[in-house]
C-alpha cells in the first residue's frame, strides 16, 4: 500500500532538513580544509563531469522515472536502464582517455592536476546512479524507506569525515576517497532494501533482449528531442564554469562554489516536493485528469515558491554574516557572489516544478525549443560579464539568476496554456511575495545589532521568521493559501501538540 502524499512529502522534508543542516557543517569544514583554490578544482571536476553525464542522460533518467512510475510492472525498464547506466560508464573512460592521450586535458581542465581526474569522473558518475537509485524509490513509492536511509546515511557520512579530518593533512585526493565510500555504502543499503521489497525479482537479462528493441523505440521516442537540448545544455553549462576557469581562475571558481552550496540550502525545503509532484503529474496525465493536475499545480507552487522565497532573500541579506559563519578570510570577496546567487533557488523552485510538467507528460520537444532560445542567450551573457565585464564567479551567479528566470517564464507560459489558466495571477504572486520577504529582512538586519556574526544571524532570522508568521496571518495570499486554511492548519498542530503532551 502506498503512503500519502503528505506522509512522504513530511518524511523527504525531514531527510532534507537533516542533509541541509550536514551540507552546512560540511560547507563550514570542506572549504576551510581545503583552500579555495583546491575546492574550487572540486567544483570544476564536479561540474565538468555531471554536464557531461547529463548529456549522455540526455533525459532518459526522467524517461525512466516517469514510464516506471506509470507502470510497477514494467521490470524490463530496469534492466534496461542499468546497462545503460554501464553504457554511460564505458563512454566517459573512453572519452578521457582519449582526451588525456590526444594532450587536450589543459584546454577543457584548465589548471587542473591530471591524478584528479579520474577521481572526479568516479566521484560524478557514482553520484548519478544514486540518483537513479533514488529515482526507483520514488516510482515505487518507498519515499519513506529511502529517505530514513538517507537521514542515517548523512549522519554516518558526516562522522566518517570528522575521522578522515582527524588524521590532519586533509587533502583533496582524501576527500574523494570519502565520497567514494560513503556512496558506494548507499548505493549497496538500497540495493539491499529494493531485493527485499521484490523490486528486482523477476530481473533477467530475457527480459532485456525481448524487449530490447521496443524500449529503445520507446526511449528514443522520448529522448530524441532532448538531443539537442542536451548538447546545449552541456554546452552552455560546459560554457560557463570553463569560461570561468580559464578567465578567472580556481579561485573564483572555489567562491562561485561555496555560494551555490550555501543558496542551495534555501532549496531544501522546496525541492523535497519535485519527484513527489512528478509522479502525482504523470499519473493524473495518463488518465488524462487536467482537473486534477491544475489544482496540484494552484496549490503546490505558489506556497512551494514563497517558501523558496522566505530562505533565499534573507541569505542574500545576511550573506557577509553566513560567509562570517561558515568561511574563513579567503572567501571574503564572495560575499557579492552569495547575495545574487542566495536568489536562485526561488525560480529554481519554479522551473522543477513547473518543469516536471513537460516530463510527466512527454513534451519533450517543447523543452528542447525554449533550450534553444535560453541556453545560447545564457553564453552570450556569461560572455559579456565573465570575459568581457571581468566580473568572475559574480558575472556567472548574475547571469544564472536572469537566465532561470526567463526560462521559467516561458515554461509557465506553456503550462498555462495546457492546463487552462491565467498566468498573470503567478506573476503577480512572485513580484509581491518577493517584495514582502526582501522589507522583512531589510528592516530585521538594519535594526538588530550584535557582537557576532552567529549572533546577528540568529537574532535576525528569529524576528524576521516571527514577522513573517504576523503578516503571514493577515496577508495569507503571500503563501497561495487562504486563513481558512491557516485556522485548519493552526487546529490540526494544536491537536497533535495535545495529544503529545
Amino acid at each position: 500500500m502506498e503512503d500519502s502524499l503528505k506522509k512522504r512529502y513530511s518524511i523527504k522534508l525531514l531527510a532534507n532538513i537533516v542533509t541541509g543542516l550536514i551540507n552546512a557543517i560540511l560547507v563550514a569544514i570542506v572549504p576551510k580544509a581545503l583552500g579555495p583554490i583546491a575546492y574550487g578544482e572540486f567544483v570544476y571536476l564536479q561540474n565538468f563531469f555531471m554536464k557531461f553525464i547529463g548529456f549522455l542522460d540526455m533525459g532518459s533518467s526522467i524517461a525512466f522515472f516517469t514510464k516506471l512510475s506509470a507502470n510497477h510492472q514494467r521490470k524490463e525498464l530496469i534492466v534496461f536502464y542499468f546497462a545503460y547506466a554501464f553504457f554511460v560508464m564505458f563512454i566517459l573512460v573512453v572519452s578521457i582517455y582519449g582526451m588525456l592521450f590526444f594532450h587536450y586535458s589543459e584546454v577543457f581542465l584548465p589548471q587542473i592536476p591530471q591524478e584528479y581526474i579520474f577521481m572526479g569522473l568516479f566521484f560524478s558518475f557514482f553520484t548519478w546512479l544514486t540518483q537513479v537509485f533514488i529515482k526507483i524509490s520514488d516510482a515505487y513509492a518507498l519515499t519513506v524507506s529511502v529517505e530514513l536511509i538517507k537521514i542515517f546515511h548523512k549522519l554516518f557520512s558526516l562522522l566518517l569525515l570528522f575521522f578522515i579530518l582527524s588524521w590532519n593533512d586533509f587533502t583533496l585526493y582524501k576527500y574523494y576517497l570519502f565520497h567514494y565510500l560513503v556512496l558506494v555504502v548507499f548505493i549497496g543499503v538500497l540495493f539491499w532494501l529494493f531485493s527485499k521489497k521484490e523490486i528486482f525479482i523477476d530481473l533477467h537479462i530475457n527480459s532485456l533482449t525481448n524487449h530490447f528493441r521496443t524500449l529503445v523505440k520507446e526511449f528514443y521516442a522520448y529522448c530524441h528531442p532532448l538531443f539537442f537540448y542536451s548538447i546545449i545544455g552541456l554546452g552552455a553549462g560546459f560554457f560557463d564554469i570553463w569560461l570561468l576557469q580559464k578567465v578567472a581562475g580556481s579561485e573564483q571558481t572555489g567562491f562561485y562554489g561555496v555560494a551555490y552550496s550555501l543558496a542551495a540550502m534555501c532549496f531544501l525545503f522546496t525541492s523535497a516536493m519535485t519527484p513527489i509532484i512528478t509522479r502525482e503529474f504523470s499519473k493524473s496525465y495518463e488518465q488524462k485528469d487536467f482537473k486534477n493536475m491544475r489544482k496540484l499545480f494552484f496549490r503546490y507552487i505558489p506556497m512551494l515558491y514563497s517558501i523558496a522565497a522566505y530562505f533565499a532573500v534573507f541569505v542574500s541579506i545576511q550573506s557577509d554574516n553566513i560567509l562570517a559563519i561558515f568561511t574563513d578570510v579567503r572567501f571574503h570577496d564572495a560575499e557579492a557572489v552569495l547575495m545574487v546567487m542566495a536568489l536562485y533557488p526561488i525560480h529554481q523552485t519554479y522551473g522543477q516544478l513547473s518543469g516536471s510538467i513537460f516530463y510527466a507528460t512527454g513534451q519533450t520537444k517543447l523543452m528542447r525549443n525554449i533550450a534553444l532560445f535560453t541556453q545560447p542567450l545564457g553564453m552570450i551573457v556569461s560572455l559579456v560579464l565573465i570575459y568581457f565585464f571581468d566580473l568572475g564567479a559574480l558575472g556567472l551567479a548574475q547571469k544564472m539568476v536572469l537566465i532561470q528566470f526567463i526560462g521559467v517564464t516561458i515554461q509557465l507560459f506553456f503550462n498555462a496554456k495546457l492546463l487552462k489558466f491565467d498566468m498573470r495571477y503567478f506573476l503577480w504572486h512572485q513580484l509581491y511575495s518577493i517584495l514582502f520577504f526582501a522589507l522583512l529582512a531589510f528592516f530585521v538586519s538594519g535594526i538588530v545589532g550584535a557582537d557576532t556574526p552567529f549572533k546577528a544571524f540568529l537574532f535576525s532570522g528569529v524576528l524576521y521568521t516571527v514577522l513573517v508568521i504576523i503578516f503571514v496571518y493577515i496577508v495569507p495570499q503571500i503563501f497561495g493559501v487562504t486563513r481558512e486554511e491557516l485556522l485548519s492548519f493552526r487546529e490540526l498542530l494544536m491537536e497533535k501538540i495535545r495529544k503529545i503532551s
